[in-house]
């Protein structure tokens, strides 16, 4: 298989990131879900989000395993990992940026995470990225992660996702009120609780909010998901929506209707780099 395709996905595994992408540009779907391609670079802002949430993985491995690594092996961790991840497909794509803020950035916000959360934080881990499932219909399977499956100190069930955005979100916005809260529902499906809670951790700014799912509410996630599949199936034209989101898109090189200002034009100018260019 070239190196430029991947595997199409299963027609009926639909993951949330799958159909917020059909949601964002269905053009960008066909390439990624339906052709399997591959997509030319993937953004430093991306890179910076993985790389973080594996150190928190790491570190809350650790401790379940009872030994809290101290702030100095933390970063450690995080230098290792950034440094072993890096490579050539990684993209800065703000022109007027370097690696060297967002390794900066990375390190503030594990730091801050250690003393303000992870040093108070009394809870018990279930499961660290837990791979999730749930059938919605006879035909449609939902799948997902969740970076941490846990109780409180007072017993109560909680799925939590971090998040390493700019601006924290709110749960009138598309990804912060169906996320977190559909992991909710499927972390249900699996245990007798009547409700647990979806946790967005925004790391940039230390602070976690958070929303009750009932079985009533996890039903109405579920409901709404199966519709939003069923959006995407009924397609027949996957037209481009080019907007912002063009200079973060992979597959801007071959896209004929994607807008690129200067200024963001980092990974446009990787994939023409990388031979990944229509022109």
């Amino acid at each position: 298989m070239s190196e430029r395709t991947l595997a199409p996905a299963p027609s009926n595994v639909y993951s949330f990131s799958r159909v917020k992408c059909f949601q964002q540009c269905p053009l960008r779907y066909r390439f990624r879900y339906l052709e399997g391609r591959k997509e030319a670079f993937r953004s430093i802002e991306s890179f910076l989000g993985s790389t973080v949430h594996d150190v928190l993985e790491w570190l809350y491995a650790r401790r379940s395993d009872g030994n809290d690594p101290d702030q100095a092996a933390v970063l450690e961790e995080f230098a290792r990992r950034w440094s072993d991840g890096r490579d050539r497909t990684i993209a800065v794509i703000r022109v007027k940026d370097n690696d060297h803020e967002y390794l900066r950035l990375g390190r503030e916000m594990l730091t801050r995470f250690f003393n303000e959360t992870f040093t108070r934080d009394l809870s018990r881990t279930i499961s660290l990225e837990q791979r999730l499932s749930m059938r919605l219909s006879d035909t449609v399977l939902f799948t997902g992660f969740a970076d941490r499956v846990g109780r409180t100190d007072k017993g109560r069930l909680f799925v939590i996702d971090y998040k390493t955005s700019r601006s924290e979100g709110d749960d009138s916005e598309f990804s912060e009120g169906l996320q977190a809260p559909l992991y909710a529902a499927c972390v249900l499906d699996h245990h007798e609780d009547d409700e647990a809670l979806a946790g967005y951790h925004y790391l940039r700014h230390g602070t976690t909010k958070w929303q009750p799912v009932n079985r009533e509410r996890a039903r109405q996630l579920v409901q709404k998901f199966l519709h939003l599949v069923e959006e995407v199936e009924a397609a027949d034209e996957f037209p481009a929506r080019p907007g912002v989101l063009c200079s973060w898109c992979g597959f801007n090189a071959i896209c004929p209707s994607a807008e690129v200002p200067e200024s963001l034009s980092g990974g446009l100018r990787r994939a023409e780099e990388m031979g990944r260019s229509l022109f």
